[in-house]
């Protein structure tokens, strides 16, 4: 369950992504990630994809504007 604090993210095409959180490295399927700098940072650089789960536990790349809206979210912490 998410809410309007976290974002699903998965590695951009061809990137390991550190995750500090939890000490490991972004899933290629993705996860729940805290809304913070660091991963709005991450998206802005295509480091990582902000992505849309479904219940099968695949994940759908979201549209530009979803990017734009977390960068925004980024500039205003």
């Amino acid at each position: 369950m998410s809410n309007d604090r976290s974002i699903f993210v998965k590695p951009g095409e061809g990137r390991v992504v550190h995750d500090p959180a939890r000490g490991d490295d972004l899933p290629a399927e993705g996860r729940n990630v805290p809304r913070t700098a660091y991963w709005v940072r991450a998206v802005n650089s295509g480091d990582a994809v902000i992505a849309k789960s479904n219940d099968a536990g695949t994940a759908k790349p979201a549209g530009k504007s979803a990017a734009k809206s977390a960068s925004n979210e980024g500039e205003s912490q």
